[in-house]
């Protein structure tokens, strides 16, 4: 999939409501020769909250709002590398999925997200960025029952992040097992991560970077990755059903394996088969791809980077290059 090039005419932004029925349109200049590198301190940053865009402090939610009180929601986080969203259709699609099995009603804002993305960096003075997006089902008094009425809020927030350059170079990891105690809908991208939350805690408390989650002997993810083994010069990942978020740089990974003559097996494994597998590798758009090299201070392998994590990581870094960088 080639990255978004910036058009020459200035498309509009959804605006806030004008009270008369329409969308009142802010006219919005796309190219990133406008980008600068002025410093965050210099500047309050904004967000963009339900059609407009407003410095942070300014930016408030209802304290019914069911995101907070039910965790009923959905997000996506996603990448910008010198001024390009990576892959931004997939996540799109992944959020509207999401939203849809959550029975979440599209509110208008969020066709527009794209271009919304692109204005919030801008504004921002980003270049490389952490796109965080969050659709709830909007506010009302607190009650298990959908709303009827209720206007879903829509959110978006842009972070600084590490160009390509830095945050292309390969890490070596430590992870520790953890049983998965998640829902049953875990192909949801929903705003309930509390497992997910005490999961990660853990494996930063025992010096580790990620808890790679098992239901019984069945490998599923990471708590913020998704997991893949290399046994007999093969690349395996479990299969992308409700036990695990269909990860966007997993799809990205498992298109590239291919071109590399590596062959992708999605397939449910054992601990067993992870513990003894002759690689381990995890991905996701901010961690793009890690070697784990111990699990529960156990080696895997050698104890050191896999030839085979090398040459995907590699091919993820060359495919941002080329299709955000302009390399």
């Amino acid at each position: 999939m080639e990255a978004r090039k910036p058009v020459k005419p200035a498309p509009t932004l959804p605006g806030k409501d004008d009270g008369r029925g329409s969308q009142a349109a802010t006219p919005v200049r796309r190219s990133w020769e406008w980008l600068s590198c002025r410093s965050m301190t210099a500047i309050e940053p904004q967000v963009y909250l339900n059609g407009q865009f407003v410095p942070r402090s300014q930016a408030t939610m209802d304290i019914e709002d069911r995101g907070a009180l039910f965790a009923d929601g959905v997000y996506e986080v996603l990448r910008y590398f010198a001024g390009r969203p990576l892959v931004l259709e997939d996540h799109l699609q992944r959020l509207r999925l999401s939203m849809q099995a959550i029975r979440l009603t599209e509110p208008p804002w969020v066709t527009g997200l794209g271009h919304v993305s692109d204005e919030l960096v801008r504004r921002n003075g980003l270049a490389d960025a952490t796109l965080y997006w969050q659709v709830t089902r909007g506010s009302a008094p607190r009650d298990h029952v959908f709303p009827k009425g209720a206007t879903p809020t829509v959110l978006a927030i842009a972070y600084p992040a590490p160009s390509i350059e830095q945050a292309g170079q390969l890490a070596a990891v430590e992870a520790i097992l953890h049983e998965d105690l998640r829902w049953h809908l875990c192909s949801i991208k929903s705003l309930m991560l509390l497992p997910n939350v005490l999961a990660k805690n853990r494996a930063v408390e025992s010096g580790a970077r990620e808890a790679i989650l098992h239901r019984g002997n069945r490998i599923t993810e990471g708590t913020s990755t998704s997991v893949f083994i290399v046994r007999s010069g093969e690349l395996w990942t479990h299969p992308a059903d409700q036990w695990i978020l269909g990860g966007i740089t997993r799809r990205l990974l498992i298109g590239l394996a291919p071109g590399l003559g590596v062959p992708v097996v999605e397939r449910t494994y054992t601990v067993e088969q992870l513990l003894t597998a002759d690689e381990v590798l995890i991905c996701g758009t901010t961690t793009l791809v890690a070697a784990v090299v111990r699990v529960d201070g156990q080696p895997i392998g050698p104890g050191s980077v896999g030839p085979l994590t090398r040459q995907l990581h590699g091919a993820v870094v060359d495919y941002i290059k080329r299709n955000c960088c302009g390399g």
